[in-house]
Formats: C-alpha cells, sequence, structure tokens
C-alpha cells in the first residue's frame, strides 16, 4: 500500500515539474528548422541535356554492337595463388603476378580476402597444370578454384 501512495505521489510531482509554469506539451515552440543552417557543402546543380533523337539511336545501336564481342560467362576452373586480407599486399601480388603468366590475372575481393587467381580453363586439368606451374614459380598455396570464367568468342574456333 505504501507503495502505491509512493508512486501516485511520485507521478503528480514529475507530472507538476515536467513543463515549466505556464507551458504546456501544445505550446513548444516546434519552428526551428535545421536545413535554415546550411552547415553542409552543397552540390552543384547539374543541367541535363538532352541530345536529339537521332544520337540517342545511333548510341544505343553502338552498345548494342559492343554486347556481342563482350565475354559469355560459364563454369570453369581458376587457379588461386595467394589470399591475403591485406588490400596493399594484394596488389602487389597481383602485380607480380601480371609479369609472371601470360594468363589473365583476376583480383577478386571475398570479404575479407583478397584473392589473387590465375586462367580461364574451361577443363579442369589444364587448370591443374597450370597450378603446377604455380608450384615451379614458389607459390606453395596455389590450389585449383572452380569458378565462373570468362569464355571468349575466338577461344571457340
Amino acid at each position: 500500500m505504501r507503495l502505491l501512495r509512493f508512486s501516485l505521489l511520485l507521478l503528480m510531482w514529475g507530472n507538476a515539474f515536467a513543463f515549466p509554469s505556464g507551458v504546456t506539451a501544445d505550446s513548444l515552440d516546434e519552428s526551428f528548422d535545421p536545413t535554415t543552417l546550411s552547415d553542409w557543402k552543397t552540390m552543384p546543380l547539374t543541367i541535363e541535356r538532352v541530345k536529339p533523337l537521332k544520337d540517342e539511336i545511333s548510341e544505343l545501336t553502338l552498345a548494342l554492337d559492343n554486347v556481342s564481342e563482350t565475354p559469355k560467362v560459364q563454369i570453369g576452373y581458376r587457379v588461386q595463388v595467394y589470399s591475403t586480407s591485406d588490400y596493399l599486399q594484394a596488389l602487389k601480388l597481383d602485380s607480380l603476378a601480371r609479369t609472371i603468366w601470360k594468363e589473365d590475372v583476376y583480383m577478386r575481393f571475398d570479404s575479407p580476402y583478397y584473392k589473387i587467381r590465375i586462367g580461364n580453363e574451361p577443363q579442369r586439368d589444364a587448370a591443374e597444370r597450370l597450378q603446377q606451374e604455380a608450384f615451379r614459380r614458389g607459390f606453395r598455396t596455389a590450389w585449383v578454384v572452380r569458378t565462373e570464367i570468362e569464355h571468349k568468342p575466338e577461344e571457340e574456333n
């Protein structure tokens, strides 16, 4: 019972001192607008340039012509020669791999690791030969990875 009386007394005392005398919750001034401070950098306005329809059509046809030249993606194999979480070390190894091998070199980020991979091999045995070459060149942790590779049209002939 004492707890109930104390709670009611505390509630009434809190309401009495929640707002200064003469101020109610409905009469608070909310007219401040923080956007008037202008304390952030303003971005320059960009003007949209309208192109003639003829130019738009010619750009779209050029883009469609280039689509057929892009390499197709298929499942294949690459050799991962190195993996690290240090970006600068990954860049160094990437440039080293580009000087060592004539095959394509890829640096891929799969959080938290940067992975250096070489080759675009559709067959596993070709990737294993590339792995053996990596072993001979000092990359003892190289291993074959099954992943998406670029299948270039000139390889079909």
